[in-house]
């Protein structure tokens, strides 16, 4: 290919930066999540396109310059269309019975949770996320007839699960007293006698009676490496056997792929397979970032509105255990904000706002 008039030679993230505005001019937020990275890389890459007049910023909208488009057809980037499944988003997973009914029920349910709130660094997904979770544990068949824990619920997967009818055991630890009240609530409500949940801090030692009592585990944890470890290590002090499975989601915007690389390490020290990796499956729903000054906002190249898309998405990982479960961390733990916050945050908040 003729590389004439090429003026810098783009990097991964600047070439998928590029194709994005090729085909529209786009806000920040869009951005972001087409960066396919740290957020930390994805400015740098933004940054660099502006300072090489490739990229201009003109009504809330980052566009091409005529030289940025040059450089893209030259690139071939013009010739590149969108890659991902229009259907499932690239999911590879589509809402059919049971849980295509049960959508709509569960987002009656969900618009009367309680707000989230950046104590617990908490981030809804969408109600559509939440059941697309359920659909792939059962084809993977890990939902029906198991004995399902959740570690964090504040997206509500215990309830939407039991919507389904297909658990035989569902239990919720939570820090945060709004929800797990709101779980026993709905539970009650419903007369869903198998779902049980009770207040955790996961900072503390698993409660003896829940250690090698499940065969599935969920949890969307922290991202410090530590939080992720210690999340992830109560839920596998929770698993019965190998052959039990867990899924967690983790992000590439506040963690690098050298924190990948050491919590990848760290899951198989843990007796576990890695069986699946399902990008960008995790759409949240993230409340007043510049409102509140969140860092991705703070650090933006030119001053932001609100997000206008889901820009914050996560990947879900399947682990099965192949032998005898060997947490990383067992009984209490103390840390403070460091379980929440570390140099590579940028969607969360250095403190609680007072």
């Amino acid at each position: 290919m003729s590389t004439t008039n090429i003026i810098v030679e783009p990097n991964r993230i600047q070439m998928l930066l590029l194709r994005q505005l090729y085909n529209s001019p786009k806000s920040y937020w869009q951005l972001m999540r087409a960066g396919q990275a740290h957020t930390r890389q994805v400015l740098e890459a933004l940054q660099k396109l502006m300072k090489d007049k490739l990229v201009a910023y003109e009504e809330d909208r980052f566009m091409l310059t005529d030289t940025g488009r040059s450089q893209a057809e030259a690139l071939g980037l013009n010739r590149v269309a969108e890659q991902r499944c229009e259907t499932c988003a690239g999911r590879g997973i589509t809402l059919k019975p049971p849980f295509d009914r049960l959508l709509q029920d569960f987002k009656e349910i969900v618009a009367m949770r309680p707000k989230a709130t950046p104590d617990f660094d908490q981030g809804y997904v969408t109600a559509e996320t939440t059941v697309l979770r359920l659909a792939l544990m059962a084809e993977r068949g890990d939902l029906a007839g198991r004995d399902l824990l959740l570690l964090g619920d504040d997206d509500l997967t215990s309830i939407a699960a039991a919507l389904s009818g297909l658990p035989r055991r569902i239990c919720v630890l939570d820090v945060d007293e709004r929800i797990v009240n709101f779980i026993r609530d709905v539970a009650r409500d419903r007369g869903y006698d198998h779902v049980h949940a009770e207040v955790y801090d996961v900072r503390e030692a698993l409660p003896s009676h829940l250690r090698g009592k499940f065969d599935v585990f969920f949890t969307d944890p922290v991202e410090t490496l530590k939080g992720i470890f210690l999340f992830l290590s109560r839920c596998t002090e929770g698993l019965r056997e190998p052959g039990a499975a867990g899924y967690f989601g983790l992000s590439y915007m506040e963690a690098s792929w050298q924190k990948w690389r050491q919590i990848q390490k760290g899951i198989l020290d843990m007796g576990f397979a890695i069986t699946d990796m399902l990008g960008a499956f995790q759409d949240y729903l993230l409340e007043d970032i510049v409102a509140r000054g969140y860092p991705v906002a703070r650090m933006a190249p030119v001053p932001v509105k609100e997000p206008d898309v889901n820009f914050y998405v996560s990947t879900v990982y399947r682990l099965e255990l192949t032998e005898e479960p060997r947490p990383l961390y067992t009984g209490q733990v103390e840390l403070g904000r460091d379980l929440y916050y570390d140099d590579e945050a940028c969607v969360t908040l250095p403190e609680v706002p007072k």
